[in-house]
């Protein structure tokens, strides 16, 4: 299962597409799938002991814990999850496809991460790194070009 974020489409949401630098623009890219995979992380640590359909998805092997990861290309990151399970825990399910067994509810861990992604402070943080501190002040003060 993945989850994408393309940098495309974070020029549009943050505009000045034709300023945007490939580098720092890959950077804010990186910044937010890291923090997507963080959240999504969260949301993968329950106790052990929490009863089968709990959120946060409890950790009994590890496995599905640790197959997160991010992959970055030019203008894009990929967080994914790369257990045979992180689809249907993520979705929810049947236990062994039997209709009569109660099913597991969806757990969305990828969608709840997203919406934990704090874009505010990443493009903060863009502007600390790739413009900063100084001038990104004075160009608030109305000092800067």
């Amino acid at each position: 299962m993945n989850l994408t974020i393309n940098a495309a489409d974070v020029q549009r949401v943050l505009g000045s597409a034709e300023t945007a630098i490939t580098p720092s623009r890959d950077w804010l890219v990186r910044h937010l799938a890291m923090q997507a995979e963080t959240e999504a992380l969260k949301r993968a640590q329950g106790p052990n002991s929490a009863p089968a359909g709990a959120y946060p998805i409890p950790v009994r092997t590890g496995k599905f814990f640790g197959a997160f990861g991010v992959e970055t290309r030019a203008g894009s990151a990929i967080v994914f999850n790369a257990s045979e399970y992180a689809r249907p825990l993520h979705d929810g399910f049947r236990p062994y496809g039997n209709p009569r067994a109660t099913p597991i509810p969806a757990r969305p861990y990828f969608s709840d991460a997203l919406d934990a992604v704090d874009i505010d402070a990443a493009h903060a943080a863009w502007e600390h790194r790739w413009l900063g501190a100084a001038d990104w002040g004075a160009m608030l003060a109305g000092g800067g070009a």
